[in-house]
């Protein structure tokens, strides 16, 4: 379980008008919620930013320290995004409890994906079904996120979620028959190629049709 800080600042107003201020200052207006209720902070851009590369995608921990020193225990929830400028325009932090299990959802890492025997012997292609995994655990149970291995998939061998391997302290939640990763046989090319084929033919047969028509219009 990793565990990173990140300091805020709590914030009584709100509001587009005061959004569009926070960001021009270099922050990032955000809300914290837990214990029943929600609250409104602000974060620093810089912080914030930095803070993503060291999560590099995983799950994690994150303790929000405010300006009177009182700390929460929280997850990244939601991040909104500018659509145009790639910017951050407001977090969604969600607190969870020291010592109680809670619900959330973590990365499927895919790994030993250049040795994976379908693609290497057989052509076939690596159909990743499943980008993230519901469970259940402590705060300090949480993993960065769930590794499968798939070195030895053959083409047609698929993971279920049922397939994984335990990991202490959390429970894999969904149905255990659900497909995280599969290997495809190399059917795709050879349907395009199909495919362009029939089409290349359906306009030879029709091309001598065109002329045809034409001619007999210019006859006319």
């Amino acid at each position: 379980m990793q565990q990173f800080k990140l300091n805020i600042v709590n914030r009584e107003n709100s509001g587009r008008g005061v959004a569009r201020r926070l960001r021009a200052e270099g922050k990032i207006p955000a809300s914290l919620y837990g214990q029943g209720k929600a609250r409104s902070i602000t974060v620093s851009a810089v912080d914030f930013r930095n803070l993503n590369r060291e999560l590099a995608g995983g799950s994690a921990i994150v303790e929000l320290t405010d300006e009177k020193g009182d700390t929460a225990l929280t997850l990244v929830q939601d991040v909104q995004r500018n659509a145009i400028k790639g910017s951050v325009d407001h977090i969604d932090f969600q607190e969870v409890e020291r010592g109680h299990s809670f619900t959330t959802h973590v990365p499927v890492q895919l790994v030993g994906e250049a040795d994976c025997i379908g693609v290497k012997n057989d052509g076939g292609v690596i159909d990743h079904k499943t980008h993230q995994i519901d469970i259940r655990c402590r705060p300090s149970k949480l993993p960065e996120g769930v590794e499968v291995d798939v070195s030895g998939l053959a083409v047609g061998d698929a993971i279920h979620i049922s397939d994984l391997a335990a990991i202490e302290g959390v429970e894999f939640l969904g149905e255990p028959a659900q497909v995280l990763v599969s290997v495809q046989p190399p059917t795709v090319a050879a349907v395009a190629d199909t495919a362009e084929a029939a089409a290349d033919e359906v306009a030879a047969d029709e091309v001598p049709a065109t002329k045809v028509k034409e001619e007999d219009a210019s006859e006319d």
